[in-house]
């Protein structure tokens, strides 16, 4: 069975959201060209370029609900168009990390270590750093990553561990802090 159908199949339980189950945020809806795609078109009706232009970098704005509906095809783009939504596969590994607060202080380090080359003033790190941490510690984002997770059945599970190790396999190379291993252990793996 090839991964699109496999992906597609795992979730096929999964109902659409309604127009207001789209975003957690209150935004004005209907001038918002992403509410506009995500209403209109279903999850295997989404095209790489809808994904690239107007999905990218905005993953944080979508329910656990919209998330979960459109999972399968993120999956599938990541792993057979990798290329073409390479900054997009990397938010989905994000997103699909169960945070720790480790994670935050590892990339102020390295912030702060390239801080020569960025020309950042310290002030500026200092208060990143703060309100990077105060966000952290507020627990939103363990709540959003459970959120996301707390509702999904065995075998949309299986096809997220299924996904994870493929796209290890074929593009782990790209993502030298071992991220799908970290992705993996700290939540994935008990789906086996």
């Amino acid at each position: 069975m090839n991964n699109r159908i496999y992906f597609f199949q795992a979730f096929d339980s999964c109902p659409r959201p309604d127009a207001t189950q789209i975003f957690r945020t209150a935004i004005e809806h209907k001038e918002n060209d992403l509410f506009k795609l995500l209403i209109t078109k279903t999850s295997e009706e989404l095209t790489l370029t809808d994904i690239r232009t107007q999905i990218e970098g905005y993953l944080w704005m979508l329910t656990p609900k919209t998330f979960r509906y459109f999972l399968p095809a993120f999956m599938n783009a990541a792993l057979e168009n990798y290329k073409q939504v390479s900054v997009f596969a990397s938010e989905l590994i994000d997103a699909l990390t169960k945070p720790v607060r480790n994670d935050i202080t590892e990339s102020l380090q390295q912030i702060t270590q390239s801080q020569n080359k960025l020309g950042l003033p310290n002030e500026l790190i200092k208060e990143l750093s703060k309100q990077q941490l105060e966000w952290f510690d507020s627990g939103t984002p363990l709540a959003v990553f459970y959120e996301r997770v707390k509702v999904l059945t065995p075998p949309e599970g299986n096809a997220i561990l299924t996904f994870l190790n493929k796209f290890e396999k074929k593009y782990g190379a790209d993502f030298p802090f071992e991220e799908l291993k970290t992705a993996i252990e700290r939540h994935w793996f008990h789906y086996k």
